[in-house]
């Protein structure tokens, strides 16, 4: 069955909460392979990512890691706007704030996520960001491997982020307290052209 532009994943599912629906996609073994998400009411799923993009979340875990930090990937999150729980492609957290193993693990857990665009643009770009603000995540770091920019939001507020600085492929990201170091993007890599 195929989802109209105006039916949601709600309205085709003999499921009442999209939350259980997620829960039960999840647990079919066809679907083991894809990455699926409830964004703004829509049941969304993906194939695996490209290689550039694993290698760009595996090497921005390795930094948080290396400062004390939790990175973790692909993690579902939840908070009480109930239309969406994604799954960032970097979560980072404290050790403390995950002790009890949490899934879907709480949005006002989580100093920062981070999202590697990829093709729909849109999703990182705003409804992403909308929710990460509204769910008051301190930062969210947009990675676009497709212009070779960094954008880290601060600032949370009701229509995503009030502060944006955006910067290019190579030039360190300079986090704020509680975090107090750059990240190094000199190892990003570009998406190279579609044939």
């Amino acid at each position: 069955m195929t989802l109209t532009h105006h039916e949601t994943a709600e309205d085709m599912s003999p499921i009442d909460d999209p939350h259980d629906l997620l829960r039960f996609l999840e647990d079919l073994p066809e679907l083991d392979q894809l990455k699926i998400e409830l964004i703004d009411g829509k049941i969304v799923m993906q194939a695996s990512a490209a290689p550039f993009h694993n290698q760009i979340v595996m090497k921005l875990g390795m930094q948080f890691e290396s400062h004390g930090w939790t990175a973790l990937p692909d993690q579902a999150l939840i908070s009480p706007i109930s239309s969406f729980e994604p799954k960032a492609d970097l979560t980072v957290t404290t050790p403390e704030a995950m002790a009890d193993n949490a899934n879907p693990f709480p949005a006002d857990r989580v100093a920062l996520v981070v999202e590697i665009v990829s093709s729909d643009k849109d999703v990182d770009y705003i409804k992403k960001r909308f929710w990460y603000g509204m769910s008051e995540i301190p930062l969210y770091l947009v990675i676009d491997p497709n212009i070779g920019t960094c954008s880290l939001h601060s600032q949370p507020h009701t229509n995503g982020y009030r502060t944006v600085t955006t910067l290019e492929f190579g030039e360190p990201v300079e986090l704020p307290e509680p975090f107090g170091f750059a990240v190094d993007t000199s190892a990003f890599k570009l998406y190279p052209p579609k044939p």
